[in-house]
């Protein structure tokens, strides 16, 4: 399998690694098992690492996809980054993907970097409590 989907504990995301060539289905299933785990975990941030990918989601269904997320029952206060492809293969499709998402109600962000994505999703987290002592 190309991709994995994992949740991350130690940063309260979800992660998904893909590396080679992306189908339309690989698109569905990924969504699939992240929104599931989004759900188990109670969580709201997603990071989308395709740096190692190459998207072949046709155009069709970038566009039917948040309709997809809102049938799972996606929050839709939850946060997606996406790590572009290092060799910029079709670039466009990820731009379109983001502005179909936000047109949908998801926020979205496209990043060339890690840090920054990371950096991105922390800033919609609440603050964590801080207990009181006496």
């Amino acid at each position: 399998m190309p991709w994995e989907v994992k949740y991350k504990p130690e940063k309260k995301m979800v992660v998904v690694t893909a590396t080679g060539q992306i189908s339309d289905q690989d698109g569905k299933d990924q969504a699939e098992k992240a929104i599931r785990l989004l759900q188990e975990k109670q969580a709201t941030l997603v990071l989308v690492d395709y740096s190692e990918a190459m998207s072949e989601v046709s155009l069709p269904n970038l566009y039917s996809l948040p309709d997809h997320f809102s049938a799972l029952g996606a929050p839709l206060h939850a946060r997606i980054a996406v790590l572009l492809p290092r060799t910029g293969y079709r670039m466009e499709s990820y731009q379109f993907f983001e502005l179909a998402c936000k047109h949908a109600g998801y926020s979205v962000k496209l990043f060339a970097d890690t840090a920054p994505a990371e950096d991105w999703l922390r800033q919609g987290q609440p603050p964590t409590p801080v207990e009181r002592t006496l």
